[in-house]
């Protein structure tokens, strides 16, 4: 198949169905008719547009006023769209997770770098890249301090103490910084921020967990290369039922 760059993404991707990788990579193919982006990433990129304005105005604006300019279009979001309008649901949640960073700023400042892009060469001098962004990088000396917005409800989708020790994104996350800084591994700490209930869960890794999140994307890029789009399998169960392509994919159907 088609690949010009693996992301932590798109190595969830092709673990969840290889069908779905293909039509959304490989094959470019748009969303099924009737079937729109599910109104929680619109939900998460607002937000996220909001934290990065709070930071990048160094706090001097409240956020609950740069909240309302993104809501208002005054502060384009996510290439220079106009936010739509909050579903209730929604528009019931954001106080409190406005509330949530301000709590996280309050204890870490207004300082650092936002949306730090990396891209580098998993394989050189092959070129099988893997890019991708940090919502937050602080340094202080020697120590780093990454943080990762998430706006997930509370429950089974949700990382916790123990999981996070595992976390394939954060882990990958660490290893930029260890590459791009020259940060050594245990003066590393990345952290998912839940703003539903202001959760924090930091995590340190190791080298050698460092080196395993570089190989297992690495990995992941091989195996799409290596497959022949025209014999895929698909995975079919659950997350079918929320898959973009669930009405056109020849291997289950969802009315």
């Amino acid at each position: 198949m088609l690949i010009n760059h693996m992301s932590v993404s798109r190595h969830g991707c092709i673990k969840e169905c290889e069908a779905r990788y293909k039509y959304r990579y490989h094959d470019k193919k748009p969303r099924d008719e009737g079937i729109e982006e599910p109104f929680y990433f619109i939900y998460g990129n607002i937000v996220h547009t909001i934290a990065e304005q709070y930071i990048e105005q160094q706090g001097a604006t409240p956020l609950n006023e740069i909240a309302d300019a993104v809501l208002k279009g005054v502060i384009p979001y996510r290439n220079k769209e106009k936010a739509p309008k909050l579903p209730e649901a929604y528009a019931k949640r954001l106080p409190g997770h406005l509330r949530a960073l301000d709590r996280l700023n309050g204890k870490v400042g207004t300082g650092g770098l936002l949306e730090y892009e990396f891209k580098y060469d998993l394989d050189p001098p092959n070129e099988r890249m893997v890019t991708g962004f940090i919502d937050r990088v602080i340094q202080k000396g020697e120590k780093f301090f990454l943080i990762d917005y998430k706006t997930t409800k509370k429950g089974k989708f949700r990382k916790n103490k123990a999981t996070i020790k595992t976390d394939l994104q954060l882990r990958v996350y660490a290893n930029v910084i260890r590459r791009d800084f020259g940060a050594k591994a245990e003066n590393i700490t990345a952290a998912l921020y839940y703003l539903e209930g202001g959760d924090l869960f930091p995590a340190r890794f190791s080298d050698a967990s460092l080196d395993a999140a570089e190989a297992e994307l690495l990995a992941s890029y091989k195996y799409v290369e290596s497959k022949d789009p025209d014999k895929i399998i698909a995975n079919v169960g659950q997350h079918c039922e929320r898959c973009d392509y669930r009405y056109s994919c020849p291997f289950v159907k969802i009315s």
